[in-house]
């Protein structure tokens, strides 16, 4: 049987998380070729990267400074993986910023606008220049966090918690959440946020719509008979030095990429069931679901731990 070349895409790959999932797909898919992103610098990252894993690692690890806002620079990233490999197998969405909250007028529209930039426009960016280049047996990850919770949305009543649950779920398509998103963005301009029904955390509400346009995108995916296409956001519960986490057990960057690089990786049909469109702890917790899986904190889907040899 033909030995099978494969490419993989890893945004905000310079540090972390990140970085420790493009590792693990360099180290443990020898015949793929990964790409790496930062909005930084990453001069000199290959070498480093050479001398943890040596040298035929690193020539197999594609270092680019790419801001995913840019969408340019996307897609010139696009056309030159589309003309070397034909298209695409594999994309973790890991690009991302947070800012801890200001709720100041002339502060909070300002880092409402960089969050969603990079953490939604930026991800839809990159996914929707790909969309047409996505291999058959593709794998998603889209880096989600446990603030896209609606239990982590602080100061806020129940009955608004639930109604902002709603608001989310209630979107069927990318147009309509969209629409939602710019909504947030010129409440927050106008400074009726709160009046509006809207947490004072763009981050949260960042991570509520990758949650939403996870799902939405499963099912265009499974519209459009894509062979196998699978995309689920995964949060790996690592630590985040401006995050409140003292309720949670906490893994390191490594041992977060290794459950990241399990469900980017793991083979069509490779344990019969497998989540689709679904929100995932790395807890193997499927925590958001519509199709069969948990929705809340009480029962848990356990999937399979060990590393899929690829």
């Amino acid at each position: 049987m033909p030995k099978r070349f494969r490419v993989a895409l890893v945004t905000g790959a310079s540090r972390g998380v990140g970085y420790n999932v493009g590792k693990e797909v360099v180290k443990r898919m020898p015949l793929t070729t990964t790409y790496m992103t930062s909005r930084v610098n990453v001069d000199g990252l290959q070498s480093i990267l050479g001398m943890q894993l040596g040298a035929a690692a690193r020539d197999r690890a594609k270092f680019v400074r790419m801001d995913v806002r840019d969408l340019e620079a996307v897609n010139e990233l696009k056309e030159k993986i589309v003309k070397k490999f034909g298209g695409l197998d594999i994309l973790v969405n890991n690009a991302g910023i947070y800012h801890v909250p200001d709720k100041s007028l002339s502060v909070f529209p300002k880092q409402v606008q960089e969050i969603l930039g990079i953490n939604y426009w930026g991800t839809k960016n990159v996914i929707g220049s790909f969309f047409p280049h996505f291999k058959p047996h593709s794998r998603i990850v889209n880096i989600t966090s446990n603030l896209g919770h609606i239990m982590a949305v602080k100061n806020m009543e129940d009955e608004l918690k639930e109604a902002l649950r709603l608001r989310f779920n209630s979107c069927n398509n990318e147009f309509e959440l969209d629409g939602l998103l710019l909504k947030f963005q010129r409440d927050a301009i106008q400074g009726t946020w709160r009046k509006e029904g809207w947490p004072s955390c763009g981050y949260t509400v960042s991570k509520m719509a990758i949650n939403a346009y996870t799902r939405i995108l499963q099912r265009q995916f499974d519209e459009d008979d894509r062979e196998d296409v699978v995309v689920n956001a995964v949060y790996p519960c690592t630590k985040h030095s401006k995050i409140d986490q003292s309720d949670m057990k906490i893994l390191d960057d490594e041992e977060g990429a290794r459950f990241v690089f399990y469900m980017a990786a793991v083979k069509p049909n490779s344990h019969g069931v497998f989540p689709r469109g679904a929100v995932i702890w790395n807890n193997s917790r499927v925590v958001d679901n519509r199709e069969g899986y948990t929705y809340n904190n009480k029962h848990q889907v356990k999937l399979p731990l060990e590393i899929p040899q690829v």
